[in-house]
């Protein structure tokens, strides 16, 4: 799987001919497939059996605006606290990451997860707009009034990328908690960061317009919900005072932040200290 890291990278390889300027468009930074993948849940169903526990796996087909179908999975657990809307980190679709859902289940956990446009097994779109795929955040959040039991809370988890999409459907629906997980907070801090005197270089970065409205801390100054960042110790790509000046500029009156000891970018969840901090996450706000 291609790292944030490796997807920045490569965006200023593919300009580093021009000399003066970077330029990031949303196909030039947001990964997509060159083919669509088949919805595999295999591992989900071994990890299941493994720890002779149960799961209702549910695979999900939904239409968005544009007519094109994002297909994904709802998974149930038995007596779930929360229902948890997930969107991943750039180029981490379903079929790859089975054993993120199977974590966030033990919680226990509804767990609502679908590819994005032009990722693993949703659709692609003849143009990427990340417009487009922040209204699919919003209408992924709808459908979960139909998946799962609406009588729980239901939070919105961003990892990675996602964490912008998690900000945006918290900007835009009522839900009952936030967790940003290796968040960013702007798309030009992010690449300043993966990539050290990358400005000695270029004289300047021109982001397109969609690229350049992914900033997260303008609507956590708007959102008073509850609030958790999770963030891993060694991580390099969104490193931990990006997290504590999100955590600063949030206006939320419940907001925490969690160092997971030795965690790299893409490995929080794999810690079972998250695991627990999530739990006290929980209940704070849960029965």
């Amino acid at each position: 799987m291609m790292s944030l890291k490796n997807a920045v990278i490569s965006v200023v390889a593919s300009v580093s001919l021009i000399g003066c300027a970077i330029n990031v468009s949303p196909s030039a930074f947001f990964y997509q497939d060159t083919q669509q993948k088949p919805l595999d849940t295999t591992k989900l169903h071994a990890a299941i059996q493994k720890d002779k526990t149960s799961a209702g796996i549910t695979r999900v087909e939904v239409k968005n605006e544009a007519g094109l179908t994002l297909r994904g999975v709802a998974v149930s657990y038995p007596d779930p606290i929360v229902n948890i809307v997930f969107f991943a980190d750039n180029r981490m679709p379903v079929s790859e990451n089975n054993s993120v859902i199977h974590r966030l289940g033990k919680l226990p956990a509804n767990i609502l997860w679908l590819d994005y446009q032009g990722v693993g097994a949703s659709d692609k779109a003849k143009d990427l707009s990340i417009n487009a795929i922040k209204q699919d955040a919003l209408t992924q959040f709808d459908y979960v009034a139909s998946a799962f039991d609406a009588s729980i809370p239901t939070i919105v988890h961003g990892r990675g990328i996602g964490s912008y999409f998690a900000s945006y459907v918290a900007a835009n629906r009522k839900i009952d908690a936030l967790v940003l997980d290796g968040a960013f907070n702007n798309i030009s801090d992010l690449i300043a960061n993966m990539v050290p005197g990358f400005s000695n270089s270029f004289t300047n970065m021109k982001l397109h317009d969609e690229v350049h409205s992914m900033q997260i801390a303008p609507i956590l100054r708007h959102y008073e919900g509850p609030l958790w960042l999770v963030v891993g110790e060694e991580d390099k790509i969104t490193p931990y005072p990006i997290s504590q000046q999100l955590l600063e500029d949030a206006s939320s009156s419940e907001k925490y932040i969690s160092v997971i000891p030795g965690a790299t970018h893409n490995a929080t969840l794999k810690s079972d200290y998250a695991i627990q901090e999530y739990k006290q996450f929980l209940a704070r706000f849960t029965k």
